[in-house]
């Protein structure tokens, strides 16, 4: 591409902030989902997300079986509530995985968890409460006996027909589980988004580089690429890419052509060593954002073709808080994730807040955990090139705009351990 004369503007400087709910209903309502589907083994299925509900076609148990190590009994009519010192012949021994023949009156089976009840018994006694009696081949209990103790009737789980997962979910250890239990054998989910990113900016060097003077590690390649990877993108990395705007172009153009998404950090403000953004503007479209809230308050969103555009701020912080709180649930729709905002708890500040903003904050806390209700403590530096604060902190808090508090208040706060998948 020729080099060609850019209009860098300042027209964004004069654009009006956004609130941090006004900027995310904008992205999350311009998602377009994805409607690739596959199929996959469930041992390949952790973490994708179903296209379908999973329906069960049998039921689970499939039948009335133990819940515990003991004697299954036919007991009689006029035996029900009796004081005790009731005597039961043993006539058959019942392990999982075996049948056993009918249970007359006034027999026992010895049996165990999950083998079947035999035809006839209708309770089991748990073996601590029988006492073995003429040599073993009888038992005596000594409490009351009611029906149906300790069977697990058949469908006492999942009952044929029931839905048991439901298409949007983003599979765990425990669905798969579930699945397997009714038979399924591979899941119909849909496919893998492709995120492409590069960065720009001359002061970036690789980790196996030496730094120079004015120069800095480019962390936000390694924080981004990992953030994607946790959501089960499949990610297309350009690296660092040569400061101008052709080369910009050209990461670009090599992107969109097979990619569901680009996301960048930096480079989307308006001075004159800033290509992503006049670079989006040639080959798409691409809102410039001032969203009011502390850190990170350029953000970008655009398209270029039917590929979205998404632009962080390039201090480490608040690239990865903005990718956080707007670009993992704009990911997460676009996945087919049926709950894709992001979830908070509420906990209790044991720091005052003695200064009012106009913009939202966002504080990096750590849980005092011994508390109830939950206690937070906030991290001293704040600053959005604090990076150490993120590994340090549990999570964040949200402290609306023009407030004030003293320790005790109660706010939302976002944990890391669920914002990270």
């Amino acid at each position: 591409m020729n080099n060609q004369q850019v209009d860098y503007g300042c027209d964004a400087s004069f654009q009006p902030l956004l609130s941090v709910d006004e900027a995310l209903d904008v992205l999350t309502n311009s998602v377009k989902i994805n409607k690739d589907i596959e199929w996959v083994t469930l041992d390949l299925a952790l973490g994708r997300i179903l296209a379908i509900d999973i329906c069960a076609d049998i039921f689970v148990p499939s039948f009335d079986n133990s819940a515990m190590d003991g004697y299954a009994i036919n007991f009689q009519e006029e035996q029900i509530n009796a004081t005790g010192g009731l005597i039961f012949a043993i006539t058959a021994r019942i392990p999982a995985g075996s049948t056993g023949d009918v249970l007359a009156p006034g027999c026992a089976a010895r049996i165990f968890t999950g083998a079947p009840i035999p035809q006839g018994a209708n309770t089991v006694i748990m073996q601590e409460e029988c006492e073995l009696v003429d040599n073993e081949t009888k038992i005596k209990i000594y409490r009351p006996i009611t029906l149906n103790e300790n069977i697990r009737p058949k469908g006492n789980d999942i009952k044929s027909g029931d839905v048991i997962l439901s298409k949007g979910r983003q599979l765990q250890p425990q669905d798969i589980a579930l699945a397997a239990s009714v038979g399924v054998k591979k899941f119909k989910v849909f496919s893998k988004i492709k995120v492409g990113v590069f960065f720009t900016g001359n002061e970036l060097v690789e980790v196996n580089d030496t730094l120079k003077a004015g120069q800095i590690f480019n962390s936000n390649r390694y924080a981004l690429v990992a953030l994607l990877n946790n959501l089960g993108c499949e990610v297309v990395n350009l690296g660092n890419v040569e400061d101008t705007f052709d080369a910009t172009c050209q990461a670009l153009e090599k992107l969109k052509l097979n990619c569901d998404l680009i996301i960048t950090t930096g480079g989307v403000s308006v001075g004159e060593e800033d290509h992503v953004k006049p670079a989006v503007e040639t080959l798409g479209t691409l809102d410039l954002w001032r969203v009011k809230m502390k850190p990170g308050k350029p953000l970008a969103f655009g398209k270029i073709k039917n590929c979205a555009f998404i632009g962080l701020p390039g201090n480490p912080v608040s690239a990865m808080l903005t990718f956080l709180l707007f670009a993992r649930p704009f990911i997460k729709k676009m996945q087919g994730v049926k709950h894709y905002l992001n979830t908070t708890f509420k906990v209790s500040a044991n720091f005052d807040w003695n200064r009012t903003k106009s913009r939202r904050e966002f504080v990096r806390v750590r849980l005092l955990r011994n508390t109830s209700p939950m206690q937070v403590h906030k991290y001293p530096k704040q600053g959005s090139d604090v990076l150490s604060s993120m590994v340090w902190a549990d999570g964040i808090v949200e402290i609306p705009e023009k407030t004030t508090f003293k320790s005790g208040k109660i706010l939302d706060f976002y944990p890391f351990n669920e914002m990270m998948l």
